[in-house]
């Protein structure tokens, strides 16, 4: 059985959407059964719940470059590239007294 759960860490089937009490339960119900020792009960819950931050490092890291590449695909401007209202304003002024002055 530990052999089967190393697998399914490492294989990585979603441990990132488990709490630490049910991964505590699942890991303390296998030690009750004999199949891990109590001395790895923590040892193996610490293990999957740095698999489970890994997993979720690299999930947010790709939906992160997912929308990344969404928006530069809709070619929108950034918010560097927008023009202010009060730019815009400025602008008119600008315009303005200029064909008051002509």
């Amino acid at each position: 059985m530990k052999d089967l759960l190393e697998k399914i860490i490492n294989i990585g089937l979603g441990v990132f959407a488990i709490s630490k009490e049910k991964v505590e339960k699942f890991v303390n119900e296998l030690a009750e059964k004999g199949e891990i020792s109590k001395n790895e009960v923590q040892e193996m819950v610490n293990k999957i719940m740095e698999k489970g931050e890994e997993q979720r490092k690299e999930l947010n890291d790709y939906i992160a470059k997912q929308v990344e590449n969404i928006l530069n695909k809709m070619n929108l401007a950034t918010k560097s590239e927008v023009i202010s209202e009060e730019r815009i304003r400025e602008i008119i002024r600008e315009e303005l007294s200029k064909q008051k002055n002509e």
